[in-house]
């Protein structure tokens, strides 16, 4: 079975993640991509986005482990929504579940990218509320 480009995507994000491999985590991402850091405060573009990454390593003590359980990919043309329980642990956080929610466009290149990365998916709302 062949498995979705924005899957395969998703996956070397995790491990960029995992690995603090910010170059290639920025690969991953539109020059004008949102990152939600957590409910009401986010990061835009690739250089607030790698600073945060950079940010959040140090949050967990430079162990972050992100991987998926489970994906949804809605593809209309060029834009995808993809719904996905992220497993999100690190040294002294236990594993967390969350309904993420990001958004992938296609490039002329034919490559998808993320515009849009919310791990905290609807939980924004509440925090905001």
């Amino acid at each position: 079975m062949n498995r979705h480009p924005i899957e395969i995507q998703i996956e070397k994000a995790d491990k960029a993640i995992v690995a603090e491999d910010f170059d290639v985590l920025m690969d991953i991402y539109t020059d004008d991509a949102v990152l939600v850091i957590e409910p009401g405060r986010n990061a835009v573009g690739k250089n607030e986005i790698r600073k945060a990454f950079e940010a959040i390593a140090v949050y967990f003590k430079n162990g972050l482990q992100v991987e998926q359980n489970g994906m949804e990919i809605i593809e209309s043309k060029e834009t995808a929504l993809v719904l996905a329980n992220t497993v999100v642990s690190g040294p002294g956080f236990p594993a967390t579940e969350r309904k993420a929610t990001y958004v992938f466009n296609k490039s002329p290149g034919g490559n998808w990218l993320c515009s849009i990365d919310n791990s905290y998916g609807h939980e924004i709302i509440d925090k905001n509320a």
